[in-house]
């Protein structure tokens, strides 16, 4: 998701505007963080996937990655612009996104789910037309060769013989997402979950092509049917509270991610954010408690934890109104 937490009048007038260092077209360090989680479709971390981050004008430059256990990695020292992330993990298909970089704000957390590599088609031995067996292999060929269009193209010609079937409509939306047209992908995807009201994984990726397409109501209702204890990434929590406090509404924004907290409370993102939005809503004594949840869970040399801690010094003596 691209957008961003930006440093609102209350963080300006508590006095933790970053200063941002000059930096060439040849140069690419800077004080900007990327930074993000690699899951599968379901929601479950990838460890080891190999994360390139460079810029597209420059690939030479820029850093490599690799997702700890629980599918994280970030990075600390990139100039501001656009950056390319290409994830890469035996038995997905690589991805690749754009990100924008600033070195004033910090970003939203890069979460991907990975794309599982199709495996060979039943298709054969479940009695289909030799013609629509062919069209389900180009099809599985195509996705995981990224040509979207391609792919597309042939699921929607096996579409008719099997308007029921779920594995067909999951990869026809990812074909639909990979091209970039999500309200075919969301479509799709709404298919999947009238046949499905279970299938928690079609309702996160629905939930996500939403907010990203800043639908924050439909997002949000969509994301309402999983259950708490199926979300094991607090990043879509995440994602709903940045939109709000986008819209200036930090009381809404403080649920979700008071929800991002119960999922990971060993994380110190969703600490940071509620932070935020408590100084929003001139909580300070609750801001306080956040940042010192920051300060303790962030790695001590990162932005967060100078931050939390700047943040905490101007708090002193401040009182909930």
């Amino acid at each position: 998701m691209t957008c961003r937490i930006r440093l609102n009048t209350v963080l300006l007038a508590l006095a933790v505007t970053l200063l941002a260092l000059p930096a060439s077209s040849q140069d690419w360090k800077g004080r900007g963080r990327l930074e993000g989680r690699v899951t599968d479709m379901d929601g479950k971390p990838i460890e080891g996937a190999k994360i390139r981050i460079s810029l597209p004008d420059h690939p030479e430059q820029g850093a490599d990655l690799k997702t700890d256990s629980k599918g994280r990695w970030s990075y600390m020292g990139l100039r501001g612009g656009d950056w390319k992330i290409t994830i890469e993990a035996p038995g997905y298909i690589t991805g690749d996104t754009i990100y924008s970089v600033s070195e004033v704000a910090r970003g939203n957390p890069v979460n991907y789910a990975m794309k599982p590599a199709p495996k060979e088609t039943e298709a054969k031995a479940g009695g289909l037309p030799p013609e629509i067996a062919e069209a389900l292999t180009a099809g599985n060929a195509a996705l995981a060769d990224k040509r979207w269009a391609d792919a597309s193209t042939a699921f929607e010609k096996v579409l008719p013989v099997a308007p029921d079937n779920v594995g067909l409509m999951m990869a026809l939306a990812r074909s639909y997402s990979g091209a970039g047209n999500n309200e075919k992908a969301i479509e799709m995807l709404q298919k999947v979950t009238e046949k499905e009201p279970s299938n928690w994984g079609a309702w996160l990726l629905e939930a996500n092509m939403l907010l990203e397409k800043g639908k924050l109501d439909e997002g949000r209702a969509a994301l309402e049917h999983v259950p708490m204890q199926a979300v094991t990434d607090p990043n879509i929590f995440i994602n709903v509270g940045v939109l709000f406090m986008n819209q200036k509404k930090n009381d809404e924004a403080e649920k979700y991610f008071s929800k991002a907290v119960d999922v990971a409370p060993d994380q110190f993102d969703g600490y940071y954010y509620r932070g935020l939005a408590r100084i929003g809503v001139n909580d300070y004594d609750g801001a306080r408690a956040d940042l010192s949840k920051v300060v303790e869970l962030a790695p001590k040399d990162s932005t967060e934890a100078k931050e939390a801690q700047q943040l905490l010094e101007a708090l002193k003596g401040s009182k909930k109104k």
